[in-house]
């Protein structure tokens, strides 16, 4: 019996996700850019309504259309890395005056942090990666207004949710420090008339509540696989909508243009409707080609994956509050059990990231609501247990796990696991850890499916792994 608690990793397939995808292939496999491929269109606009609706995309809140114009502010993409590509790819090709200034945090994913340091490496853009707190694992606003700089930062990237310590980003409060910020400004200060603001959000989606509107930010990006969706995402652009099929790029130029010559241009788009008070955000292409989503990305829809994915974001529209309320129940029990199994007198003890260590972390989420409803809320994803294993200088996650067959875990991301083995989670390090602590760290995210006696079961195998060590190096 395998224990799954690598659900920050990739989750299964939702039979019904399954089903959606099979259903597609089988009775919607017409291109959908053809005049006969109308169902194939129709699956995707209606696939595309139901993710706008789970990160709340419409600010009135009606849900009346899936072809509500909203909605058009969803680009489908092949997953979260090309989301986030497209995003930087955009800033470095709007041809500004001055070198762009980004500014990110040093807990941020590879796909994040890797390529802004190559095109940082390339001389395309300057990049300010501002540390995250001690105390809390969080990068917080007055940090980031810090190193905001005059004539030069377009774009703040911070994700709302870590995929290592299930650290929840105070992506409102940044935004709003980044506007009070921009206020005391004079007009001709900032490049493109204001800062915009990136949002890797993978971690949280199914987890809680999402409103794009209300955290104030311009992109957020969207990956299926981590809500039990297939493995491709998307991409939500601020006001994409406002910009018409095949004149979005003339009207963006001009926009720019009009910044440098009048120095008081607060807009991106001659067709904006004032979305929440600020302009749309701009968008360059990283595929051209055939004119696909409205000529944002290029290539075939792939209606399949595209309608199992909004299947996915329907359940989470429909079930969150159910996924939220098992999650913290499940991660509560595990982390009591933890404790109970490892006590602070014994020879092992645990540290566990939000409870023994960065217990400072706040509550800041766009739902107020969430301290009320789920009392034990905590800042963290409600899924997510990073503990590290304390002890004799010997002891490390890996050798732990290796005697843990039935326990599929992972020390940090999959993505830059092959570093953990040496100095430890990166993440950990840049919260306070030591590279001993970080090198003893295991992180068990939970799912849909975890239950009570899968809990008992791991903390089983992971106490008899430390005992036989211990016994070994006696």
């Amino acid at each position: 019996m395998s224990l799954y608690f690598d659900y920050n990793s990739t989750t299964p397939l939702e039979p019904e996700v399954t089903q959606a995808i099979q259903t597609a292939a089988q009775n919607h496999w017409e291109n959908p850019s053809s005049q006969y491929g109308e169902c194939a269109r129709k699956q995707i606009d209606w696939s595309r309504s139901m993710l706008g609706r789970m990160i709340q995309a419409n600010p009135d809140g009606t849900e009346s259309s899936s072809l509500n114009k909203y909605f058009s502010d969803l680009i489908f993409t092949s997953g979260g890395t090309e989301a986030n590509h497209s995003v930087f790819h955009t800033f470095v090709n709007l041809k500004l005056n001055a070198i762009p200034h980004i500014i990110t945090a040093n807990t941020e994913h590879p796909s994040v942090l890797i390529p802004l340091k190559q095109l940082h490496a390339d001389g395309h853009i300057e990049l300010t990666v501002v540390p995250v707190s001690h105390k809390t694992g969080i990068v917080h606003f007055e940090d980031i207004v810090a190193v905001l700089r005059p004539n030069q930062t377009v774009l703040v990237s911070v994700m709302l949710a870590n995929n290592e310590t299930g650290a929840i980003s105070p992506i409102e409060e940044i935004a709003q420090g980044i506007r009070k910020w921009e206020r005391d400004l004079p007009s001709n200060s900032l490049p493109l008339g204001r800062i915009f603001i990136h949002s890797d959000m993978a971690q949280v989606v199914g987890k809680l509540p999402i409103n794009v509107r209300s955290l104030g930010v311009d992109y957020a990006t969207i990956v299926g696989h981590k809500f039990y969706g297939p493995r491709i995402g998307c991409l939500f652009v601020r006001g994409l909508h406002t910009y018409g099929p095949g004149q979005w790029e003339q009207s963006m130029r001009q926009s720019i243009k009009a910044n440098g010559d009048s120095h008081n241009h607060n807009e991106l788009s001659d067709v904006n409707d004032q979305l929440d008070g600020v302009g749309a955000a701009p968008f360059v292409p990283l595929f051209r080609g055939g004119g696909q989503e409205r000529g944002f990305r290029a290539g075939t829809e792939n209606t399949p994956m595209i309608a199992g994915l909004g299947k996915a974001a329907e359940l989470v529209v429909r079930n969150l509050d159910q996924y939220m309320e098992h999650f913290l129940a499940m991660r509560t029990l595990l982390e009591r059990s933890l404790h109970q199994a490892f006590p602070r007198d014994g020879p092992i003890r645990v540290c566990i990231f939000g409870v023994d260590r960065c217990s400072n972390i706040s509550i800041c989420s766009g739902d107020s609501g969430l301290v009320n409803r789920f009392p034990h809320f905590s800042g963290r994803l409600p899924n997510t247990v990073n503990v590290t294993f304390i002890g004799p200088s010997w002891l490390n996650s890996g050798a732990i796990l290796a005697r843990c067959p039935q326990l599929e875990a992972s020390r940090g991301a999959a993505c830059h696991s092959s570093e953990s083995n040496v100095q430890g989670s990166s993440v950990l390090r840049a919260c306070g850890y030591s590279s001993q602590e970080a090198r003893g760290a295991i992180r068990l995210s939970l799912g849909r499916q975890t239950t009570c006696e899968q809990i008992a079961l791991a903390v089983t195998n992971l106490k008899r792994a430390i005992s036989e060590l211990l016994q070994e190096n006696s």
